[in-house]
């Protein structure tokens, strides 16, 4: 009988880490898609780019006990868990973060969720013996990933959940930033002679 190959995600060093080189973890890919008709709002693609952030710290600081990792391979992030995990939870909790995002949106986000087990192996080192015949491609690369990702859409009712920045602190934030810049400006401006 062939042994399972596992899709690989790859880093540039393990040390530091508490994962080991050819070690099989559950794994999670999640992205949310920018609202088209939202676009035009001020500051909404940055406040998404920070949300997108947010959201993987909200994850691994949810998950702590499980010791997730997130990893970027090919400009797409993944999140890789050590511990014994529920990933029900993970899906329940990333649906929650949705939610929260369509509340302080006001608009319908969509995203992007896959959940599965890969090889997490370290750049230019050869597998372990008693793992080389588990090897794979690298994730990013097959069309694993396609086959097993679910379209999370819009929800009901959205709600606060306490875990995203709120969209109105972060234009807040913004707008202060600026006349904050501004006012610099002004005094540079001011010549003493």
């Amino acid at each position: 009988m062939a042994d399972k190959k596992y899709p690989v995600l790859y880093a540039t060093s393990v040390k530091g880490t508490i994962f080991r080189h050819c070690g099989i973890y559950n794994t999670i890919y999640f992205n949310i898609y920018n609202n088209k008709e939202l676009e035009d709002k001020p500051y909404y693609l940055e406040y998404m780019e920070e949300t997108r952030e947010e959201v993987y710290k909200a994850i691994q600081n949810k998950f702590t006990m499980s010791q997730p990792l997130k990893v970027t391979n090919d400009h797409k992030v993944f999140i890789i868990f050590r511990g014994n995990i529920d990933m029900r939870d993970v899906k329940t909790f990333c649906k929650m973060m949705l939610q929260e995002l369509e509340y302080f949106t006001e608009g319908v986000h969509k995203a992007d969720y896959a959940e599965l087990e890969t090889m997490f192996m370290e750049i230019g080192r050869a597998p372990t013996f008693m793992k080389a015949s588990k090897v794979g491609e690298k994730l990013t690369q097959t069309d694993i990933l396609d086959k097993i990702m679910v379209r999370m859409d819009g929800h009901d009712q959205p709600q606060d959940n306490g875990c995203l920045t709120p969209y109105t602190d972060y234009v807040d934030f913004k707008e202060e930033e600026k006349r904050q810049n501004l006012k610099k400006e002004e005094l540079e401006e001011v010549v003493e002679w």
